[in-house]
């Protein structure tokens, strides 16, 4: 079957706004995204203002040799 050159045109058109639509909605979730991450982290270099301390880990198994 084949298909007129203004339905064809018009099936190109829906796609291009369907596309554009698509990426519209994934950026405003994207910037959502990086909103949500930005108010529950912390950045290292505030916690470091704050209070000095040494960056380390201590694990401590109860295991005596």
């Amino acid at each position: 079957m084949r298909y007129s050159e203004r339905f064809m045109e018009h099936i190109e058109y829906a796609f291009n706004a369907f596309c554009k639509i698509v990426l519209r909605h994934e950026a405003i979730n994207a910037w959502r995204d990086l909103k949500r991450k930005e108010e529950r982290e912390i950045s290292l270099d505030y916690l470091m203002s704050e209070r000095y301390f040494e960056p380390s880990a201590m694990d401590s198994y109860g295991v005596s040799i």
